[in-house]
């Protein structure tokens, strides 16, 4: 889902939640919290494996800069 499909549903809950009962009000809450946080748990995801990556490269290679000063 793009952020505009999001935020389309977004404000089409915003505009007719006058119309809604409070357990409908939950609901709508419910369902974009459904939306959105698979999409952003997936962005976060990904970053987080990318940042492990890198790190884990940047730790092999001080390791080895720091056997290369040591012999």
């Amino acid at each position: 889902m793009t952020r505009k499909e999001y935020e389309l549903i977004f404000q089409a809950f915003k505009s007719f939640r006058v119309y809604m009962t409070p357990d409908e009000e939950v609901l709508s809450e419910k369902i974009l919290d459904d939306l959105f946080y698979p999409e952003f748990d997936k962005l976060a995801s990904d970053d987080l494996k990318e940042l492990v990556a890198d790190a884990e490269e940047a730790l092999a290679n001080e390791s080895e800069i720091k056997s290369l000063n040591w012999h």
